[in-house]
């Protein structure tokens, strides 16, 4: 529907904040955090429900409560959807393609050719701008979406009401470059929170304005910047782009129209939760805010932002409100207790204080066609470590320009949603235990009450021992079952902990088994959390703010080496049966991945046990730091590691690489400095068909246990050439 508009007046004077109408103002004093000041509004609550009323100070912000609604639903669903949905491209087939509308500009030799093929045209004569039209949502439902969203589980949505592009996807007075003058011609914002409302869902429309100001500038997160080139000219024969591109840099006017516009999300929509991004700027261009230095126009930025904060906080306190913020990053926005933790696909290795991770199903946030998506199995384990951990698992889709969403999305929800109905009670209104995990048999726990849920994330075949409770007694224990199934389980306490023996019939349940068992005592263990947000992120991955995915960074420098107990063995072949040494795989049924894209036969080939006079999978001629993945589905005790590839014009037939090797239970990535090196390949020069590498355990011996294979092949080091081999079969042997 088209939602009529009525105009209003905001102004940043409005918030909470007064006094701070300049840079030049930089002896804001706090006012002290003291005791929460109540309103009339809140006063009048019941006291069960009454919330605090802030003071506009860090100080008051940081005893912020996490509400129950938040801490208790663990499930979202982000959402990026906007006119960068109509591209869906991204040049390496991998990344954040939501940030695809600055980097036609700032990369033309990867973009402009493959516009001028799609549109016929080209920046400044088409640009980011001219696409929009095209985001017109023609197939969308709000009310389907919310029924899949409540189907699949969640309990909140996060909808993306304006990107770093500065399009705006609610009914907007503060710019013409929104959803209903322009584009889908309705209210996304609106139509999608009344969807979502009727069902009980709680509802925050995300905002990520915060570096507009120099995403279509010549330089990224500067106090100062100006336009790039062919964006200064779409503007000067289009003015009306302008309000669209920019503002430019950390100004005044931008800063109160960034808060304003908020101001605007918040009376229209009453979110539960004010969602925003990364602010780089606060540890860029000579700002370091929290530690307190700031440019003025950075502090009077900071200092706003703190009043919308603030505003949001008292806005909904005096609606009976209960709303939460996000602290994004692994450089926090705010002082630590101002709001959850959050980085892009966040994995703490600890239980943190609440934090709460935004997950892509693939590598973009926004519509990627062909994204290279994360097995069904890897996302339902990422759920429950994030809950474990004491996080939020916010998972994102990318729907496609015309409101329908992608089928490996889709597969991904279904499959998230019915794991979720069988395995409910160890989720939702759950709490960590003393201990996260345990490692050795691949268990994650949460608690509920008196219940504690031990979660397999491997098929439980075999009898296992929860050492987490060793010294309970046998009276301790009122019964365990197993979620999706009716089979008697079978238990006893030993000095070692409770021995649980899973039935034949593990019931409905997939890629991860919960035994509830039943106690007499309460099993929350608070103390536990890591209460230092520094220390609980330590060694997570560090977020790429621009969306890139370059596969690892460099391979490690390895001198030549070959794990003890191993050797290497090589042959070659002028036919694909003439292998005497190394026979020619069986076809297998483990999955293979990539870092980066392939441009000849498709990666399923590498385990199809056929050898060809074809090219085989390659990289593109050039791309350093290529790679392949293996995934062997379980950690698996591996007695060999060869490959086979096919000579084309005496170059691509040697082989050079390394292997790496992994038995993490999720998927590592792709920064090989976390794997295990097993060796080193160098078949030399190869002028035969075909050559075959092998990397193999002597006699009765093996090279380890390890669920993920990685071929990372040449070149070792950058200093010259790209890959080159053209593998055509990758095949690992396990002992039997």
């Amino acid at each position: 529907m088209i939602t009529k508009k009525i105009k209003t007046s905001l102004t940043v004077a409005s918030l909470v904040l007064a006094g701070q109408s300049s840079f030049a103002n930089d002896s804001d004093k706090h006012k002290p955090a003291g005791e929460f000041v109540q309103s009339k509004e809140a006063e009048s609550l019941t006291p069960e429900n009454a919330l605090p009323v802030y003071d506009g100070s860090w100080e008051a912000l940081q005893k912020m409560p996490v509400p129950a609604w938040f801490d208790d639903g663990k499930i979202g669903i982000f959402i990026h959807w906007g006119p960068y949905s109509v591209i869906g491209y991204h040049k390496n087939g991998r990344g954040y393609a939501e940030h695809v509308p600055k980097m036609i500009y700032r990369d033309k030799h990867n973009y402009y050719g493959s516009m001028k093929k799609r549109w016929g045209s080209k920046p400044p004569e088409f640009g980011y701008k001219d696409i929009i039209p095209e985001f017109k949502a023609e197939k969308w439902d709000p009310d389907a979406w919310a029924k899949l969203f409540k189907d699949v589980g969640a309990k909140y949505v996060v909808l993306t009401a304006e990107h770093h592009d500065g399009w705006a996807n609610w009914d907007s007075e503060l710019t013409p470059w929104n959803a209903v003058d322009r584009g889908p011609k309705r209210d996304i914002v609106g139509d999608l929170g009344e969807a979502v409302k009727k069902l009980g869902l709680k509802y925050a429309p995300s905002y990520h304005r915060e570096r507009h100001q120099t995403f279509f500038a010549k330089k990224s997160y500067t106090v100062n910047a100006e336009p790039l080139p062919d964006i200064a000219e779409e503007i000067k024969r289009v003015p009306e782009a302008a309000s669209l591109y920019g503002p430019f840099g950390v100004t005044k006017a931008f800063v109160d129209d960034y808060v304003a516009r908020w101001k605007e999300i918040q009376e229209k929509y009453h979110p539960d939760f004010l969602w925003m991004d990364d602010f780089p700027i606060y540890t860029r261009d000579g700002n370091n805010v929290r530690a307190g230095v700031a440019r003025p126009e950075v502090k009077y930025f900071d200092d706003q932002v703190r009043g919308m904060i603030t505003d949001f906080m008292n806005h909904g306190a005096a609606r009976g409100q209960a709303v939460y913020v996000n602290n994004k990053g692994g450089n926090r926005n705010w002082p630590d207790g101002v709001g959850c933790l959050e980085k892009d696909n966040l994995k703490l290795k600890v239980i943190g204080p609440k934090w709460q991770s935004c997950t892509t199903f693939g590598t973009s946030f926004g519509f990627l066609e062909n994204d290279q998506y994360k097995s069904i199995k890897n996302i339902i384990h990422e759920m429950i470590e994030v809950v474990s951990r004491n996080g939020n698992f916010l998972v994102n889709i990318g729907p496609k320009a015309d409101g329908t969403i992608p089928e490996p999305q889709m597969e991904r929800l279904r499959a998230m949603g019915e794991w979720l109905k069988i395995n409910a009670a160890a989720i939702y209104g759950s709490r960590y235990w003393k201990v996260c995990g345990q490692k050795r048999d691949h268990i994650a726990f949460t608690t509920n009450g008196k219940k504690l849920y031990a979660i397999k994330l491997q098929e439980p075949k075999a009898a296992f021992t929860i050492t987490g409770t060793a010294g309970w007694s046998a009276e301790q224990i009122q019964g365990v079952r197993l979620l999706g199934s009716d089979a008697t389980i079978a238990w006893q306490m030993t000095e070692q902990g409770l021995r649980i023996t899973p039935p034949a019939d593990l019931g409905t349940s997939m890629y991860a088994w919960t035994f509830e068992i039943m106690t007499d005592e309460e099993q929350h263990t608070p103390n536990v959390i890591v209460k230092s947000a520094a220390i609980a992120l330590k060694g997570t991955k560090q977020v790429d703010l621009d969306g890139y995915h370059h596969g690892p960074a460099r391979h490690p420098k390895v001198k030549p080496f070959i794990i003890e107990g191993a050797a290497i063995s090589t042959e070659v072949s002028s036919k694909r049966d003439g292998f005497k040494k190394i026979s020619a795989p069986k076809a297998s049924e483990y999955q293979v991945y990539s870092n980066q894209p392939t441009n000849n036969d498709p990666i399923a080939t590498l385990t199809d046990g056929k050898l060809s006079n074809g090219f085989g999978p390659i990289f593109g001629n050039g791309t350093h730091n290529g790679a392949y993945k293996m995934d062997l589905g379980t950690v698996k005790e591996v007695s060999a590691i060869t490959t086979w590839s096919a000579n084309k014009k005496n170059v691509r037939g040697a082989q050079k690489l390394v292997i790496y090797a992994s038995r993490s239970e999720t998927d590592p990535g792709w920064d090989l400095s976390k794997y295990s090196v097993l060796g080193i390949i160098d078949t030399g020069k190869a002028k035969e068909t075909f050559v075959a590498a092998s990397l193999r355990a002597s006699a009765k011996q093996s090279l380890g246990s390890y669920r993920w294979i990685v071929w990372a092949v040449s070149p070792v080091t950058t200093a010259s050439g790209g890959e080159n081999t053209a593998f055509q079969e990758l095949s690992v042997e396990t002992v039997k």
